[in-house]
């Protein structure tokens, strides 16, 4: 499986001519549909639910365009990689674009390290985000479980994840616009949250949430949960959800020992979400009491 064949069909809607390549992958073909069904999948997958660019995993905000990606488009320039698709997305850290540049490198007899470790470092968790998407069309799916195999493989090429700063998460975070960054910060929380998978926990907790963006509908989910006696089935359903990514992460350890060090930061994160939730889960539960402090008459 070539580099190029990946980064075209995370790039653009399908077309004959990658349909034609796609039914000859053996995990693809029994999952291709007809083209319009292909390209509306695409759009709602990841226009819709989950972002295909590197910042939205690894940088503290969780938003396209952070600085990083300004970072990987000098890259590009150095190597003399200029596919026209760099003005057609969103961001020059696209997943299409980063595959592509792989290619490239290979094709020029180059190698780049530290390229290959900052992307282990974030699309192995986008593959998985669009393999847990509840909305994902499944020959998605099982492009993005060929994408990881594929890029695992890589992992012992690599020295290890990039360093990071770690952010200092405040004990006292319990606004919901601040639970709500960090639910939505992949590079945070160490999941990744779509706008499709909130609406599937709000329905499963009883509640209707209405149509929005991904910040839209998580804040209201809170909100609304907040508001009524959801919040403890909610809280309960995301830290499942934080589990089921915790197995994730062990799993692909164990298959390629070589991204060990990966998804051990990943892990460490998933770790610090659990313990967010249960403590926000117990305050629910036992509300702190108010002290009334006698300060003597009024006056």
């Amino acid at each position: 499986m070539s580099w190029e064949t990946l980064a075209r069909l995370w790039l653009h809607e399908p077309d004959p001519r990658s349909l034609e390549t796609a039914r000859e992958i053996e995990s693809l073909a029994p999952h291709i549909g007809n083209a319009a069904e292909l390209s509306t999948a695409y759009t709602e997958l990841f226009l819709l639910n989950v972002y295909p660019y590197g910042t939205v995993f690894t940088d503290p905000s969780g938003e396209l365009n952070a600085p990083s990606a300004w970072q990987t488009s000098r890259r590009y320039e150095v190597s003399g990689y200029s596919p026209p698709e760099l003005s057609e997305v969103g961001a020059p850290d696209h997943a299409g674009l980063c595959l592509g540049f792989l290619d490239h490198l290979d094709a020029n007899g180059e190698k780049d390290p530290e390229f290959s470790s900052l992307l282990l470092s974030w699309l192995p968790i986008c593959c998985l985000a669009v393999e847990r998407e509840p909305a994902a069309h499944s020959f998605y799916r099982a492009l993005a479980a060929l994408t990881r195999a594929r890029l695992l493989e890589e992992a012992s090429a690599c020295s290890g994840p990039p360093p990071e700063s770690p952010e200092e998460e405040p004990e006292e975070e319990v606004r919901l616009a601040d639970i709500v960054r960090y639910l939505l910060a992949p590079a945070r929380s160490g999941l990744f949250l779509s706008r499709s998978k909130l609406g599937g926990i709000a329905r499963t907790a009883g509640m209707r949430i209405p149509f929005g963006s991904r910040w839209d509908v998580a804040e209201t989910l809170f909100s609304a949960a907040g508001e009524s006696d959801h919040a403890p089935q909610v809280l309960k359903l995301l830290q499942e959800e934080a589990a089921v990514w915790g197995e994730a992460y062990r799993r692909c350890s164990a298959d390629q020992p070589a991204w060990a060090p990966f998804a051990s930061r990943w892990l460490d994160r998933i770790g610090r979400t659990h313990r967010k939730l249960a403590g926000m889960r117990e305050m629910v539960k036992n509300p702190p009491k108010l002290e009334l402090v006698d300060d003597g008459p009024l006056r």
